[in-house]
């Protein structure tokens, strides 16, 4: 027994207190915390200290990012890991970043309002053994990168064009004419300037004074490419990242391999998603908007594949309220905004392997599901749940209807509206034969457009062959991205009527 208990004593004494960090440790980790953005700046005028609990709950944020032990302690590890190279940025957008998401990913709140950007490297490393045209096809990589989970394009330009490039690319020394100096080899390594209307906006600037390498052998200097591709995700709107495999982690984690091959991971996918997938309006059944600003396609609908970028189609299926969305041969189900199941095809609803659709309604004169693939139609029953025989027939069975709808809709009326381009068609109750006036533009009635003024009207473009661009208001919704047939009209159904109770 005594010999047990000798054995269990090392095991129930209460473990050795941490070593209690230096004033100079205190003093580095307040500065460090201020400058990456965890810690508020002391007030000057109230000389107010800051508390043990901010700073614990900083330093804790802070070792969540560097994927460390949340202590709330500045312990040796924490020390060093502040003395590691890493990108000049601060960590924590705002205040809402002390608070945990479940979401990894942050986002600065700006955007690039075009799709198609330039790029130019304005100045190159002195002290590097890259070359020039390395260092440029490098970049290339680094941005790619981004474009291939996106619909974002980047152009390389020359220094003679008319206006300078979006994204100007630098490696400079010090002070160089911005706020984030550089401190010589080690620490900052580089920082981008988020999007916006600045001169400086997209900008990214390497140290000069790093050794910046690739495919190092003994794994000495930066990789360029690693850090580059980081960077660049600031120049498109991303923040810093806590996700362990992130490459928006703020420190440096070394070189990430094959820029051919390089995949972003799935947090910083989710991160681009957020800001450049795609994207609708919401109409109310009366057919106001819910609100002018449009919704993120994957934010809303939780749980529909991030892969998944246009969607065709959709509606609400008035026996059990569901809304399906449709893309390619394949369709997805949702209750209210929560996925239910996997993707399954369209072959269930009696069209052809491989077939598409361009748009999908329910008519309540006979409730029956019409699902329209260019000039035909196919019909299912819902109640029977099987499509109805007979099908396809031709779209001109519906007097006057444009070819290709980009959607269909019925509004709380009754009215069905078939939309193309910016104009759209209206049938009325029960009709199947459009109204004389049509087609009409689309955005005074559904996007809060002003009305066109008054005066000669110039003569309406022939039935069903409008050009996409065409529209007579000039209002900012119609013309969000230069693509609103694209954003708004594939969503159009659920939106006008499909919310209303079944």
């Amino acid at each position: 027994m005594l010999r047990l208990l000798a054995l269990l004593l090392p095991l129930l004494q209460p473990p050795a207190r941490a070593r209690e960090p230096s004033a100079q440790d205190v003093s580095l980790g307040v500065d460090w915390l201020t400058r990456y953005g965890y810690l508020p700046p002391p007030h000057p005028a109230q000389a107010q200290l800051q508390s043990p609990a901010k700073l614990r709950d900083a330093i804790k944020v802070m070792q969540r990012f560097a994927g460390l032990p949340e202590t709330g302690v500045l312990d040796p590890l924490t020390v060093a890991t502040m003395h590691k190279p890493r990108c000049s940025l601060p960590d924590v957008l705002g205040a809402a970043g002390l608070v945990r998401r479940r979401r990894r990913y942050a986002l600065s709140g700006s955007v690039w309002k075009k799709r198609t950007l330039t790029w130019r490297v304005n100045s190159f490393p002195q002290g590097s053994g890259l070359s020039q045209e390395t260092v440029r096809t490098l970049m290339h990589h680094a941005l790619t990168t981004w474009g291939a989970e996106s619909d974002l394009r980047f152009q390389e330009v020359g220094s003679q064009g008319p206006t300078e490039p979006d994204i100007l690319i630098d490696f400079a020394r010090a002070y160089h004419q911005d706020s984030y100096p550089f401190d010589g080899q080690g620490g900052t390594l580089a920082h981008a300037f988020f999007p916006g209307e600045h001169p400086i906006s997209g900008d990214t600037h390497f140290d000069d004074e790093e050794t910046w390498t690739f495919g190092s052998k003994d794994g000495e200097g930066t990789d360029l490419f690693a850090v580059a591709v980081h960077e660049f995700g600031h120049a498109l709107g991303l923040g810093h990242s806590s996700a362990p495999d992130s490459i928006m982690r703020p420190f440096y984690q070394g070189p990430v391999g094959n820029p051919a091959e390089y995949r972003l991971s799935q947090d910083d996918r989710e991160g681009l998603q957020q800001l450049y997938g795609p994207w609708f309006w919401r109409l109310q059944p009366s057919g106001q908007l819910v609100s002018p600003r449009p919704a993120r396609l994957h934010r809303f609908w939780e749980g529909l594949p991030t892969q998944v970028k246009v969607i065709q189609a959709a509606y609400a299926r008035h026996p059990d309220g569901r809304i399906l969305l449709f893309s390619g041969p394949q369709f997805w189900s949702f209750q209210d905004r929560l996925l239910e199941g996997a993707a399954r095809p369209l072959t269930e609803l009696g069209l052809p392997p491989g077939t598409e659709v361009d748009a999908v309604f329910s008519w309540p004169l006979n409730g029956k599901t019409y699902l329209i693939r260019g000039r035909q139609y196919w019909r299912y029953d819902e109640a029977a749940a099987r499509p109805d025989p007979g099908y396809p027939r031709d779209l001109s069975l519906w007097e006057g209807a444009p070819s290709a709808p980009d959607d269909v809709t019925v509004s709380n009326t009754g009215d069905t509206y078939f939309f193309k381009g910016l104009h759209y068609w209206r049938f009325p109750k029960g009709s199947i034969k459009a109204e004389p006036d049509s087609p009409q533009p689309m955005g005074p009635k559904f996007l809060d457009c002003p009305a066109p003024t008054v005066g000669p009207r110039a003569p309406r473009p022939p039935r069903a062959t409008l050009k996409p661009g065409d529209c007579d208001c000039q209002c900012g919704i119609s013309r969000a991205a230069g693509r609103p047939s694209v954003l708004l009209l594939p969503l159009l159904s659920l939106l006008v009527g499909g919310l209303a109770s079944p």
